[in-house]
């Protein structure tokens, strides 16, 4: 009897081994896990360490967006190309439907192809392996929110259930998506638009005043907390409202309402973790910047807006509203902006710009950067020579030659302008227009003309 139960002990440590080694070789699978619909994340299993005094504490809770008119969203949209490719999730969705369009997101590790069922050049269902398992489930069939905004101009919009999406850096985090689609003028191809729909939010106090911290996600990575990539709007009194709010790239050093704060985020966004985002006042140097803007003509231009981040320190972002502004001491470049102007006749344009000049801000001391003075240049390469490295410019070609033209406008400080756009008094809106272009031969005489398409 002894020697068999010793003999039945050494065949089960056999076979549980056998189990291990089997578990352990067995490929790892990046999928999308469906959850039901968390409305925060759990509490991180370690604590915070101690803030320090005098510390502004928010901590930060997941809130899935509706989408629905007149409520918060992301609203930025990203459109994701690829060759659609038989999946399983596919092939087994054609069993039960047979007119859908596939769409594809290439940050659903494990569920990238999805389908939109259509009837009459409209969206009625969109299907997405929630969790990755290759099968259509009855909670995978999503059907559109129901608003004005979604229903004009043949456009739909589709808002996924709460769900946990494997990142390509590995990590589980709850998330969830919009998608937008269209159909435009006679096409009869949709077009797709995929969105975050979700935030961390977090309350606290400043100055007496109750305060709300909302961070955005840096698109589909699921990272709400990457300084220059992410953004976040901070408000205290009165809470904006409505579909969109005001919100600034995420920045190591941030200004509220004219005072500078350090902000740290600790902790992480996904299963099991959670964000606090810890805000102290900034004790360092500041310094001024003043914007000029020189030209030929005496055009009143200024500078409406723009954008700046530290040359050195990239954590450092800040948006700037006008030609002066305050800020913390350091290296900084001017990544972009809108310069507005008056012609001679009354129409109001704006330009854009970007890739402006570096700059330094000194203790107590302004610092003056100047724009504006563009010059036009032309370039002109044979098309099926625009991406070698050693093409050559010419201004001169054989007729029948493809050509690729592109035009530089390039100021005094290095800046790139854009697009020039005029203001419509009655829509309040700026309409880009497009550049005219004419090719003359040796005599000036004109051979052909056209405008330059924007993108």
């Amino acid at each position: 009897m002894r020697k068999f139960l010793i003999a039945f002990l050494i065949l089960v440590g056999v076979l549980l081994t056998i189990l291990l080694l089997m578990q352990r070789s067995r490929p790892h699978q990046q999928q999308v896990i469906q959850q039901p619909a968390p409305t925060e994340t759990e509490p991180e299993a370690m604590p915070f360490p101690e803030p320090p005094p005098g510390a502004i504490v928010f901590d930060m809770k997941y809130q899935g967006l509706s989408g629905k008119q007149d409520e918060l969203r992301y609203n930025s949209y990203w459109g994701f190309g690829g060759s659609a490719s038989e999946t399983p999730f596919l092939a087994d969705l054609k069993k039960k439907i047979k007119d859908f369009e596939t769409v594809y997101n290439p940050n659903f590790v494990g569920a990238e192809w999805s389908a939109v069922e259509i009837k009459d050049k409209k969206a009625v269902a969109l299907y997405v392996d929630l969790d990755a398992d290759g099968k259509v489930s009855d909670n995978e069939k999503i059907l559109p929110i129901q608003n004005s905004e979604s229903s004009s101009n043949d456009r739909t919009e589709f808002v996924t259930p709460d769900f946990l999406m494997i990142t390509h850096t590995d990590r589980q985090v709850p998330f969830r998506a919009l998608l937008q689609v269209a159909f435009y003028g006679q096409d009869s191809q949709p077009n797709f638009m995929w969105s975050p729909s979700c935030i961390l939010e977090g309350t606290s106090t400043i100055n007496g005043q109750s305060a709300k911290l909302i961070l955005f996600t840096n698109g589909f990575t699921g990272s709400f907390k990457d300084f220059g990539r992410s953004s976040f709007s901070l408000q205290t009194g009165k809470e904006e409202t409505g579909s969109y709010i005001s919100r600034d790239m995420l920045s190591s050093i941030i200004n509220h309402n004219g005072q500078f704060y350090n902000i740290k985020l600790n902790g992480i966004h996904e299963i099991g973790g959670t964000i606090r985002a810890i805000l102290t006042e900034y004790t360092g140097d500041t310094g001024n910047l003043t914007t000029q803007l020189t030209g030929n003509t005496n055009l009143e231009a200024k500078l409406s807006s723009a954008n700046i981040a530290g040359s050195k320190d990239t954590t450092v972002q800040f948006n700037l509203a006008s030609e002066q502004a305050k800020l913390p001491t350091g290296s900084y470049k001017l990544n972009r902006g809108y310069i507005n102007y008056s012609a001679r006749n009354g129409d109001n344009w704006r330009l854009d710009f970007q890739e402006g000049p570096e700059f330094t801000i000194d203790a107590d001391k302004t610092c003056n950067v100047e724009l504006g003075k563009p010059v036009l240049s032309i370039s002109a390469v044979e098309e099926n020579k625009r991406y070698q490295s050693d093409v050559k410019e010419q201004t001169v070609y054989p007729e029948g030659t493809n050509i690729y033209i592109s035009r530089i406008i390039k100021g005094k400080g290095g800046e790139l302008y854009g697009r020039f756009s005029q203001l419509n008094e009655s829509s309040r809106n700026y309409n880009a227009i497009e550049p005219e272009l004419k090719i003359v031969d040796s005599e000036g005489k004109e051979v052909a003309a056209t405008k330059i398409k924007y993108g």
